[in-house]
Parts: structure tokens; C-alpha cells; sequence
């Protein structure tokens, strides 16, 4: 048991150090040199309106870690740190939809193989592990718009020591999802398959309690798993499959990369939208005078862990597309660190990885600041912000989850640390008048 102890202890402050990268004054000043921030709550969204943080259709995305006290045995949770372009502006690419692969045949225990991922939509039910589990008769979840996809791109950071290695689960929440009308299904692609569930925001936690958003997992057969990140230097020498999903931009990346692909969805009564609440301020903590150890990040190869319970696919809805919203697909890079030091070489690989997703891409830009545009990507319907967003959410949410506005706020500081605050004065007091 003190073994056991030591060992949490020991990874419980390599957890820590990772995480603090978001509150690292220096390692953000050298983030913003290349035009980037470290966030713990990113937004992906497939709709937002012009020069607003909320939208009709819009999503938070974490990366978590949880850790298990074998003395007191009780759970923590702690949000990983992201490197993307600033979760406001979302900078994104028009990618053509066919430039996207996929592995399949995990989701039915048979060797893999690779299918477009316009093949992949037009015959969703073709590769669920239960296709009964999509109630209704439809097979499809193209749309005609979908010549193009909403493109971007990330790093995201993995707590990993030398010779071991991290369990965490990617987790989404999507402001206009709730029981038996999700607003999105997700397509989570790695170099180990392709695993799809639909969003409702309640289900799938962690036995440290409700978080924000759902837990993704990898489909091992029609069993859920959570997904592990190992250094490549670890991983070098074993046997293993390196074929990947991949933008064509992105292939020689394939071992580290993951592919999270939203695909909007009618729902019965659409909600007014929300503004998320995962606003990327944080008290941000300047550069201890002690001289910081080397930078170790590196690679980290993703796969999946041990089975933890049965995989929900489409859970027996009949969902169908919603044209009015471009298909999302955030490419992920994950990165290796046990001391959540980034050097300036790593920070010039990251905006070259993040670059090279965006090459090929018929446009680049911001479809929340950069005004009306032509884009394939940019959805129908109103662009400006409705008024009573705030109210008409936490009510939803509420009635979906159970959690009143101020019990998810005290969720958030939890999970953030004390020291998160929104990042702007209008955002602090609305954050106190829900109090």
C-alpha cells in the first residue's frame, strides 16, 4: 500500500507540473511569439456568431487526467494544457472533406483498414459496432454542403516520466446537447481505429464525479476503453501498426495524432444558445528566479488501456444531420512531458505541426472576426448574438445534469485551481452575478 502511496505521490506532482504550464507567465510569452496560447479548456466550435463567444452550435474540449489516492481512496481531476491559436479568434481551415482517412474495424474486433472519411459518413451504420443501436432507417450523415470541413489544429500536453505512461480521456461539451437530443455525434480517430458516440453531456464520468462535459473513449469491440499516451522514445523498438488517420498535411505525424470530428445534428427543440463558460483567463504566475530544469517534451504515441464497460455508439436514437453546420475536425498533436517545460525549439515545432495542418486548405481565417464571408464552412443562419443566452442555458443545464449554475462554477474552480478567473472584466461580473 505505501508502494502504491509513493507512486501516486510521486506522478500526482508530475500531473501538477503539466498542468501548471497554463499559469506560466513565461512559457505563455513564449506561446504568443508564435501567435498561440496554453489553455485548458478549448473552444470547438461548428458554429459561432460574428465577434461573440456564444453560437447556435458550439463545444468546450479538455484533455483529463485522473488520479486515484490508494490511502484515502478517493479521485482527482486535473485538465491537461493545450497549445492551439486563441480560443476567441479560432482561427481555422477549409480543408476538402477528402483529404480525411480513417481506420476501421476495431469497433468489431477485425483487422483494420482504411476508408475515406466521406465513405466512413455515407455509411455510418456500416461501421458501428451495433448498427441497431441508430434507430430509423437512415445510413448517411453527409450533407451537400459538406465539400469542405472546418479544420484546426493543436497540441496537447500528456503528464508522462520516463518509462511510464498516462491514462486520460478527451472530453466534450457541447452547450446544446442534453438527454436524448444531442446537437453533435463525435468521431474520435487514432492509429488504433475509429470510435462514434453522440454527445448528451451526462453520461460516461469519472468516479471523481460529474465534470464538464463527456468523457470520449476508444470502441474495443463494443467495450470502452480510455486512451494512454506513451514517450516515443519508449515506444521505439516495439512492434507496432504505424498506419494512421491522417490529413495529408499532417501524415508523418501519425503515431501522436488524433483526430476529434464533431458532426452536427437536428434536435427536436433547439436551445438558445449559451456563452461557454470556459474562458481561457487564468492568474498567470511569473518565472521562479531558480533556474528551471531542461525541457523533455517529446512525442507521445496514443493507445487505449484496459476495458472499463460497455461503449455507447447512437444509444438507440434516431438522429439525423443538421446541414445548417459544417462538419468540425480538430486535429490533435500530443506531446510527452514530466516537468511541463517547453523550450522555444518545441514551441517552433508545435506552430510548424499547427501550419502544416493548415497548407493545403482552400482558406484560412476566422469565421467569428473576420466579418461575412464565402466559405463553405460557414454555417446558415443568424450571425448575431440573441439576448437571455445566460438564463435559458443554465436552465437547460440544470434540468439535464442536476447541477445548478453555481455548483458547475465551483466544479470549474476544482477543476481550473483557485486561481482561474474569466479574462475580462464584463465576464467577471457576470460570473458574480451568478453567484
Amino acid at each position: 500500500m505505501l508502494a502504491s502511496y509513493y507512486n501516486y505521490r510521486d506522478y500526482e506532482e508530475v500531473v501538477r507540473q503539466t498542468a501548471s504550464m497554463v499559469g506560466n507567465a513565461d512559457a505563455q510569452s513564449l506561446a504568443q511569439q508564435y501567435g498561440l496560447n496554453i489553455l485548458d479548456i478549448t473552444w470547438e466550435d461548428t458554429g459561432r456568431y460574428y465577434n461573440s463567444a456564444v453560437g447556435p452550435n458550439i463545444s468546450d474540449m479538455t484533455i483529463q487526467v485522473q488520479q486515484h489516492n490508494p490511502i484515502s481512496d478517493e479521485y482527482k481531476l486535473s485538465l491537461m494544457p493545450v497549445i492551439r491559436h486563441p480560443n476567441f479568434s479560432d482561427e481555422s481551415a477549409d480543408v476538402p472533406l477528402d483529404r480525411f482517412f480513417l481506420l476501421v474495424g476495431n469497433e468489431k474486433n477485425q483487422d483494420l483498414k482504411r476508408v475515406s472519411l466521406r465513405e466512413f459518413l455515407g455509411d455510418l451504420r456500416g461501421y458501428l459496432h451495433e448498427p441497431e443501436s441508430w434507430a430509423g432507417e437512415k445510413n448517411s450523415l453527409l450533407a451537400d454542403r459538406d465539400t469542405h470541413v472546418l479544420v484546426s489544429a493543436q497540441a496537447c500536453f500528456l503528464p508522462i516520466p520516463q518509462g511510464s505512461n498516462a491514462k486520460f480521456n478527451p472530453v466534450l461539451f457541447n452547450y446544446q446537447s442534453y438527454q436524448e437530443n444531442p446537437a453533435v455525434l463525435t468521431i474520435l480517430a487514432t492509429r488504433e481505429g475509429t470510435s462514434v458516440t453522440i454527445i448528451d453531456n451526462v453520461r460516461d464520468g469519472f468516479e471523481a464525479g460529474m465534470t464538464w462535459g463527456q468523457r470520449l473513449f476508444f470502441n474495443q469491440n463494443g467495450e470502452r476503453a480510455s486512451f494512454t499516451g506513451q514517450r516515443l522514445s519508449d515506444f521505439q523498438g516495439e512492434s507496432g501498426d504505424v498506419r494512421t488517420p491522417t490529413v495529408e498535411a499532417a501524415v508523418e505525424e501519425g503515431l501522436n495524432m488524433v483526430m476529434l470530428i464533431q458532426v452536427p445534428l437536428k434536435q427536436k427543440e433547439p436551445l438558445m444558445p449559451p456563452a461557454p463558460i470556459g474562458f481561457g483567463g487564468v492568474s498567470l504566475l511569473s518565472g521562479e528566479a531558480m533556474a528551471m530544469p531542461d525541457s523533455n517534451v517529446e512525442a507521445a504515441v496514443i493507445g487505449h488501456g484496459e476495458i472499463e464497460g460497455p461503449f455507447t455508439e447512437i444509444d438507440n436514437l434516431a438522429i439525423e444531420r443538421d446541414p445548417d453546420f459544417p462538419i468540425r475536425v480538430t486535429v490533435q498533436f500530443y506531446k510527452a512531458t514530466s516537468n511541463g517545460v517547453v523550450s522555444q525549439k518545441d514551441m517552433q515545432d508545435i506552430r510548424e505541426q499547427i501550419d502544416r495542418v493548415y497548407e493545403d486548405a482552400d482558406y484560412v481565417g476566422s469565421l467569428v472576426v473576420d466579418g461575412p464571408s464565402n466559405r463553405p464552412t460557414e454555417y446558415d443562419g443568424s450571425k448575431l448574438e440573441p439576448p437571455n443566452w445566460w438564463d435559458e442555458f443554465w436552465k437547460r443545464h440544470e434540468e439535464n445534469t442536476g447541477q445548478s449554475r453555481e455548483e458547475a462554477l465551483e466544479m470549474l474552480r476544482r477543476l481550473r485551481g483557485e486561481n482561474w478567473m474569466p479574462r475580462s472584466p464584463q465576464e467577471l461580473q457576470e460570473e458574480l452575478d451568478r453567484l
